[in-house]
């Protein structure tokens, strides 16, 4: 009833006046007349297990954990960082950068011109909806990706579009076909 006196996890054999108890099984110490003990081999070097995964003591050994998300293999071999941007850019806009780290990655930020996140994506602001883009309110913004221009100024009318159209000065008619314009005589 009580194993001969031996460990329960053994095996007892009766001899003439006496018993024979087997050894431990393995991933025990002791004996098995004197008592079974399990060793937890998770206690030294993380069981072998990688040490990005978690080993688990079980009576009579052990077993290794999945790698955690981010990275590839199995915890009894070797966890292996994914990169992520390998592929399709990890999954961020193609404008921005993604950067790979240890077991994650991130996205870099959108260029100038551009609003939203690596992550999310980048969306072209346009410049010209508000204020006509800087531009002399006589001339067109022209919105471009990630930047705008401005036209030229209309016809008789000196600066560019960007620092400004100037009017011309007074035009005065005169004989014969002649035009003055700010007193300047011109055919």
């Amino acid at each position: 009833s009580n194993n001969g006196g031996c460990d329960p996890r053994v095996n007892c054999s009766n001899t003439q006046g006496s018993r024979v108890c087997s050894a431990c099984p393995p991933g025990s110490t002791g004996s098995g007349s004197s008592g079974c003990t399990d060793i937890n081999e998770c206690s030294s070097n993380n069981g072998g297990c990688d040490p990005l995964s978690v080993c688990s003591n079980a009576e009579g050994g052990f077993s290794c954990g999945a790698c955690p998300a981010g990275y590839s293999g199995t915890g009894s071999s070797a966890c292996v960082d994914v990169d992520e941007c390998a592929s399709a850019n990890g999954g961020c806009d193609a404008l921005t950068q993604c950067l790979n780290s240890a077991g994650s990655f991130s996205c870099g930020a959108c260029p100038v011109g551009y609003s939203g996140s690596g992550a999310t994506g980048c969306t072209d602001i346009d410049e010209c909806a508000n204020n006509n883009g800087g531009c002399d309110p006589l001339t067109t913004c022209l919105n471009g990706s990630g930047s705008s221009s401005c036209g030229p100024c209309p016809p008789g009318y000196s600066g560019t579009g960007q620092s400004g159209c100037v009017a011309p000065g007074p035009v005065t008619l005169l004989a014969a076909g002649r035009v003055s314009v700010s007193g300047v005589e011109s055919v």
